[in-house]
């Protein structure tokens, strides 16, 4: 019986042997730091994973360490009170970062029992989760991103309309007037605070979605004159502007290239805590070669924009133009990432150049006009209109205003007009006017029609009735597959809100 008894206990101490050694297999090959915790608050064991993680080389080197010696000074007495609760019988779970470190780590305490039922350690299990944080961070960052993109599309679409009926009923009024009219002087200021306006909203969806350039002859004194009275309007700083004598024109968007030069001036004049000279120097270059490409590009405008701030550190000069990358507590890491890619859109470049306690310069480098260049000069008030041939033309809005003051343009240029507020009404009517002999020559519509087809459907709709049906398509959005590419779906043109009477009537020539 005794024999029995003692065979018995052998077996059993055997299989706990057994499962000892499992367990502890177990333990170190997990790539969870595993670690006990004695009564006084010390690391008394941790398993191979935790040794890395704490970049530790043996146990003997972390055994005897107090565990909230491992965490952050602001977090040391949250996590000295979880223990405490731990040793009372809690289980709980948080996360911690060491001092000095841009990790973060999740953790958990489980109490063990003695046979009395008294807590004699504490168990813990930490997991590195800094890489699961930061992409987190990057969804939360791409969500927000997307919900202001939406955002930023509806109100450009919205102002954008808006803005349409104000430019159109502008240029009316001045084509009404003689060019020795005082008024023409007013409608002017007007158009070009029209322009400011209609730049302020395409660059908010710019900022969003991004887009190609529409890209006409500027000159880019006129531009950094009206970005430093935008951006440096209420502070200290001076500033100090060196144009080069017969200054080369440029090709770009006036509105992305403002946005572009407004986010370095604010960039300079934070640096700077407002005060200091922002200086500003605009040169020609006749050959230019970037770091980054083998093939050099002739005839470039150099605009160089240099504050004599806190200047930023070599290690993150390469960094700065990444999406997301800021050193500002409050900034969102987009400026000078959307500033790279507008740049880039232009085929042009930029580059920094910085010294801690000396300063930052910026330099942009902008392709100049050539002389086969076909952009299109800005517009003014007092340009004479066009002649056109007289065309039959149907209207697809679903805006009133758009509507008439569109209508008043048309016939101002000798057209005849129908109007359409929808899909039915525009399909209707081009087809009655096919049965009754007089199809119409041209059709605009626009793309966004709530509640019903737009431009894409309807356009699909009149090439069933007409397959040399001649359509232009306009939005608010100057971004989207259809703007981008109008004649894929069908139309021969677009017009982007707000255009002028001159874009009107120079695409209307094109399609007569």
């Amino acid at each position: 019986m005794e024999e029995n008894l003692t065979a018995a206990l052998q077996a059993e101490l055997k299989a706990a042997k057994k499962n000892e050694e499992r367990l502890h297999t177990l333990v170190q090959a997990s790539p969870l730091c595993i670690h006990e915790i004695n009564l006084e608050g010390q690391i008394t064991s941790m398993n191979k994973a935790g040794l890395t993680m704490m970049q530790m080389q043996s146990e003997t080197e972390i055994c005897g360490i107090g565990y909230v010696d491992f965490v952050s000074n602001a977090q040391k007495e949250t996590i000295a009170r979880l223990l405490a609760k731990a040793f009372e019988g809690e289980y709980n779970t948080f996360e911690f970062s060491p001092e000095d470190s841009d990790l973060t780590f999740a953790s958990c305490f489980a109490p063990v029992f003695d046979d009395d039922g008294a807590v004699e350690r504490v168990m813990g299990i930490t997991e590195d989760i800094t890489q699961q944080k930061k992409n987190e961070e990057e969804l939360l960052r791409s969500r927000k991103l997307e919900s202001i993109g939406i955002l930023a599309g509806g109100i450009a679409h919205d102002f954008n309309n808006i803005f349409t009926g104000i430019f159109g009923n502008l240029q009316l009024a001045a084509s009404k007037l003689t060019d020795q009219h005082p008024a023409l002087a007013h409608i002017d200021t007007a158009n070009h605070a029209m322009d400011k306006a209609t730049r302020l909203s395409n660059q908010l969806l710019t900022f969003a979605k991004g887009g190609e350039p529409k890209l006409e002859r500027l000159n880019l004194e006129q531009i950094i004159e009206e970005s430093l009275l935008l951006s440096l309007s209420g502070s200290s700083i001076k500033t100090k502007l060196s144009i080069q004598a017969g200054l080369w024109e440029i090709n770009a968007d006036k509105g992305q290239i403002s946005q572009v030069i407004d986010n370095l001036l604010i960039n300079a004049k934070q640096a700077m805590n407002n005060t200091g000279t922002i200086n500003i120097k605009v040169t020609h270059v006749e050959r230019f070669i970037s770091n980054t490409a083998k093939d050099s590009v002739t005839h470039m405008v150099k605009l160089s924009i240099t504050d004599n701030g806190s200047g930023i550190p070599e290690n993150i000069q390469q960094a700065i133009f990444d999406p997301y990358f800021t050193t500002k507590p409050s900034g969102t890491g987009l400026g000078l990432a959307t500033a790279y890619s507008i740049i880039n859109r232009h085929g042009g470049h930029i580059e920094v150049e910085s010294e801690v306690g000396v300063g930052t310069t910026f330099n942009l480098y902008l392709k100049a006009v050539q002389h086969n260049d076909s952009c299109p000069a800005p517009y003014t008030a007092k340009q004479a209109l066009k002649s056109t041939t007289a065309a039959h033309i149907l209207i697809m809005d679903d805006e009133i205003l758009i509507l008439d003051v569109l209508t008043e343009m048309l016939y101002s240029m000798g057209h005849s007009v129908k109007t359409a507020t929808g899909s039915i009404d525009a399909i209707q009517i081009y087809s009655e006017a096919i049965q009754l002999g007089t199809p119409f020559d041209i059709v605009i519509m626009d793309l966004t029609i709530p509640g019903g087809k737009g431009g894409k459907e309807v356009v699909e709709e009149l090439l069933r009735i007409n397959h040399d049906v001649k359509a232009i398509v306009t939005s608010g959005y100057s971004t989207g597959k259809v703007m981008s590419n109008p004649e894929k779906y069908g139309f021969h043109g677009r017009l982007i809100k707000p255009y002028t009477m001159e874009q009107l009537e120079d695409l209307l020539n094109r399609l007569s």
